[in-house]
């Protein structure tokens, strides 16, 4: 399913029409008719702006690639769970193969399974759908990824079909690329061109990702007193306390009750 089908999709499950969304997108009807038609390409800002207009994750307007991105995430919240895959299954009513499937990537689930897995998993929805990554500028990334595979700016202009010029000035943040460039890019540096489009993970997925005994303890009241605490710390107290955390995990073998070393 290309991309304006997906967009023309969930703009009907939001109940909106062509108008409707193209006003808040702040395009015309007729470019938004295009671009669902897939006769047009919207830019990035206009995914983006999409994203947020129908509260979805990039990674599910681009149906490639957004496989792995919920295999990774349902993994991460299983094992944070204690959950084996056959349990998940039972609890989720998904056959495990399915499971199997797509924690490696092979498939990718749709929104009613997603909302199964989520149950089960007791997290919303919204942390498979919403946006999680670094916050960082797409010219930023794209330079973290050309240096990762040790390519220099030239090459990466060859492999991708643009200018070195333009390399420079997308890394520089000093143009916006056409979703056509974005995508040569990240097919040049083998990555899926979601991973330039997320933002942030937001304090609410955060939250819905931890472990269900770690969640319990932030209603205990000395435990809020304790983040009331740090609220109020200076960068370099906050870096100490974080320190000993690190010093705690690697030794916590050796750690009495009290927090000092066994004799």
């Amino acid at each position: 399913m290309g991309l304006g089908t997906t967009i023309r999709d969930f703009r009907k499950q939001r109940g909106l029409t062509l108008q409707a969304l193209s006003d808040q997108l702040g395009v015309s009807c007729s470019f938004l008719s295009a671009v669902e038609r897939e006769v047009k390409k919207p830019s990035v800002a206009m995914v983006k702006k999409l994203s947020d207009v129908l509260n979805i994750s990039p990674t599910y307007l681009f149906g490639g690639g957004s496989d792995k991105v919920y295999g990774e995430k349902i993994r991460f919240i299983r094992v944070g769970r204690s959950l084996s895959v056959e349990e998940l299954g039972e609890l989720s009513g998904i056959p495990v193969e399915n499971i199997q499937a797509y924690e490696r990537g092979i498939t990718e689930p749709d929104l009613e399974t997603l909302e199964c897995l989520a149950e089960a998993l007791s997290v919303t929805v919204r942390y498979f759908l919403e946006k999680s990554a670094d916050t960082l500028s797409i010219g930023a990334r794209i330079r973290k990824e050309r240096e990762k595979l040790g390519m220099t700016g030239i090459a990466l202009a060859e492999k991708a079909n643009i200018s070195p010029a333009m390399v420079s000035q997308l890394e520089n943040d000093q143009a916006e690329p056409s979703l056509d460039t974005l995508e040569n890019v990240a097919s040049a540096l083998g990555v899926s061109v979601c991973y330039f489009l997320l933002e942030q993970e937001d304090v609410e997925n955060l939250i819905s990702s931890l472990n269900p005994d770690v969640l319990s303890l932030l209603g205990d009241p000395r435990v809020q007193a304790v983040l009331r605490a740090i609220r109020d710390f200076e960068s370099g107290d906050l870096k100490f306390v974080l320190n000993f955390i690190q010093f705690f995990k690697r030794n916590r073998a050796l750690l009495g009750s009290n927090g000092r070393l066994k004799e």
